[in-house]
């Protein structure tokens, strides 16, 4: 039987081949590259051997023990508080995770156990969770393997082939013209100094956290809409979006009403949402940091059930959609970013955006009644 001829420094190990490197100290090293080409192999070593010449070269450290799931849980946790805003959620979801699998290690635990542990607590086992609630906390357990795997502390992640629920849950609820009129004048009666923020809601299409930051003791802190973004004389604010990127949307005329009161509420610096009364020494009114409380009494005070704040953004970008405006320019206009590379470079154009949220400011009509049992209201443009 014919031998096979390696070159130098090159040996088999049944399939896979072995590569032996000369260290700076004279010593020898073994190193397995696989069950790859000889030429692979070859190619390989060479480049190791030119990483000890270069002092570069970084000897594995042999695996002798195997890592705790709750430490791949605390190092994930580091990540969620440094690099995430809603870091408290996966705080939560963490220590029950600690509490499934207390002193285990983390390739340990298998697929079949993490699907088990995620239905156990869906309606009505359990802690009763909905299908979404599973697929967030599998979306965690997920998130928490995969920074090990990275960091080379796991080499699977069980997760990945776990089950989720499909879901049917999205939100098409937006206010019709009436619910406006009824909204306005429960506004009107109960707080008329709040119907400017009603107003900018409506008509620039932002999130709640655009208008009033966030201020979540256990959340990364977004600071309200500031004056500074919002330039009067050009007719346009600045948002910031969910990834981090600044959008412009134009200011349409009942907007700009709407800043224009806000403004006599303050010198123009700072915080755009105030109280409208001035401080104890003369001074702007007092920064307002969310609308629950007020929009609440206003939605039982107009008899509305099932809408929130968020609402607002339906409602935005359905009027625009009714109104014959480009899908293109909606998206951009709420802020989602450009789908496809096309939009990247073919810029949304000012002028056309402005022509889009012209479309949202309603014509007066006369007065007219309605049936009995609730209150004639009038459709009107705010100024």
């Amino acid at each position: 039987m014919q031998t096979e001829k390696l070159p130098r420094g090159i040996r088999r190990r049944g399939r896979s081949l072995v590569v032996y490197l000369t260290l700076a100290d004279g010593r020898e090293q073994k190193r397995s590259v696989g069950c790859v080409t000889l030429k692979t192999a070859v190619r390989q070593r060479e480049i190791w051997q030119r990483e000890i010449e270069e002092s570069r070269y970084v000897k594995p450290v042999p695996r002798t023990d195997r890592v705790l799931f709750s430490e791949i849980c605390d190092s994930a946790f580091e990540y969620y508080k440094n690099y995430t805003r809603g870091w408290d959620a996966a705080e939560g979801r963490i220590a029950r995770f600690k509490e499934w699998w207390p002193g285990r290690t983390a390739e340990s635990i298998t697929t079949a156990e993490i699907d088990v542990q995620l239905l156990a607590n869906v309606a009505p086992r359990g802690l009763k969770w909905t299908k979404c609630t599973s697929n967030e906390y599998r979306v965690t357990l997920l998130r928490i393997f995969a920074l090990a795997a990275d960091a080379g502390t796991i080499a699977i992640n069980p997760v990945i082939k776990a089950k989720r629920h499909k879901l049917e849950n999205a939100r098409t609820r937006e206010m019709s013209f009436v619910e406006e009129d009824f909204i306005r004048t429960a506004i009107r009666k109960l707080c008329p100094h709040k119907e400017p923020e009603f107003d900018l809601a409506l008509h620039l299409g932002c999130r709640r956290s655009n208008m009033y930051g966030q201020h979540h003791a256990k959340r990364t802190r977004i600071e309200p809409l500031q004056w500074s973004e919002v330039n009067l004389d050009f007719r346009v604010v600045t948002f910031r979006s969910k990834n981090g990127k600044t959008y412009r949307v134009p200011i349409n005329k009942t907007a700009l009403a709407a800043f224009k009161k806000l403004h006599q509420r303050g010198d123009g610096t700072g915080a755009v949402i105030r109280k409208p009364r001035p401080g104890r020494n003369g001074s702007e009114g007092r920064e307002l940091k969310s609308s629950r409380k007020w929009f609440a009494k206003v939605l039982a005070e107009a008899r509305i059930n099932d809408l929130t704040w968020h609402d607002f953004r339906h409602t935005f970008g359905s009027r625009l959609r009714a109104a014959k405006v480009q899908i293109e320019d909606i998206r951009y206009l709420l802020g989602h970013g450009a789908k496809s590379i096309t939009e990247r470079y073919a810029h949304a154009n000012l002028d056309v955006l402005r022509e889009a949220v012209a479309t949202l400011d309603r014509k007066p009509t006369k007065q007219t009644g309605t049936k009995t049992g609730t209150v004639s209201v009038a459709r009107f443009r705010a100024s």
